[in-house]
């Protein structure tokens, strides 16, 4: 191997390592995983001794949530995994939307409209434990970005 050869092989092979090293550095110092892990060990049990929202009716734990400018009621909603859900939700102003933010609930469309007088009900299990946010999905004012609420399936 002449020279230039082993100089392009030495290049390529520092290259490697170094992009090697640097992902590696790159996994074990993400901001973004630090601050997951450390929300998750917050929210763990946080929780545990509060009770249930809603009534369980026939099986079926039925909470009925009511969307306003710019706020939610209740804005925790606490149930444990493994129930069958019913959020019967309302509104008595403009029109809302829902989205609980990273669970998907199957069947539901997340563009769905909330009117006035027009109750939605959404049925779906709460089969993954954790904390999510909840929030209004269509626009209803200058507050929109702060309607969020807490779900907590524990």
């Amino acid at each position: 191997m002449n020279r230039d050869a082993r100089i392009r092989t030495g290049v390529i092979v520092f290259l490697s390592v170094l992009s090697l090293m640097l992902l590696a550095a790159c996994e074990r110092h993400d901001p973004d995983e630090k601050l997951a892990r450390a929300l998750l060990e917050y929210q763990e049990g946080k929780y545990d001794d509060e009770p249930a929202t809603g009534e369980l009716k026939e099986g079926v734990r039925e909470i009925k949530l009511q969307a306003f400018q710019f706020f939610w009621s209740p804005d925790l909603i606490i149930v444990n995994k493994g129930e069958k859900i019913r959020l019967i939700i309302s509104t008595n102003d403009v029109p809302h939307g829902f989205e609980i933010e990273g669970y998907n609930i199957p069947g539901y469309d997340i563009a769905t409209k909330i009117e006035k007088d027009h109750p939605v009900t959404i049925e779906f299990t709460a089969d993954e434990s954790g904390v999510w946010e909840f929030i209004c999905t269509v626009y209803c004012g200058a507050g929109h970005g702060d309607m969020k609420g807490i779900f907590v399936i524990r």
